[in-house]
């Protein structure tokens, strides 16, 4: 049984997942700075693990700040 390697978004988002309320993940840039925020906001949309967590993600002094804020609640008796 081979093991699949792990995804740059999967990865990432496994990290974002992990964080606790207000802590932060501090990103390199490789290009356009809102082109790369648009791109992480996306990817980590599309991984399971970080579907319920609430983050921010902001450009501070030319690096990529992930801020994770919290975990979105479903109201009570909805699924």
């Amino acid at each position: 049984m081979s093991v699949k390697p792990t995804s740059k978004w999967g990865s990432l988002g496994l990290r974002v997942a992990n964080l606790k309320d207000g802590e932060s993940l501090v990103l390199e840039r490789e290009g356009d700075p809102t082109e790369e925020v648009r791109k992480i906001r996306s990817g980590l949309n599309r991984i399971a693990a970080c579907t319920s967590v609430r983050r921010t993600i902001r450009v501070v002094e030319g690096k990529i700040v992930i801020t994770r804020v919290g975990i979105w609640r479903r109201p009570p008796g909805r699924f």
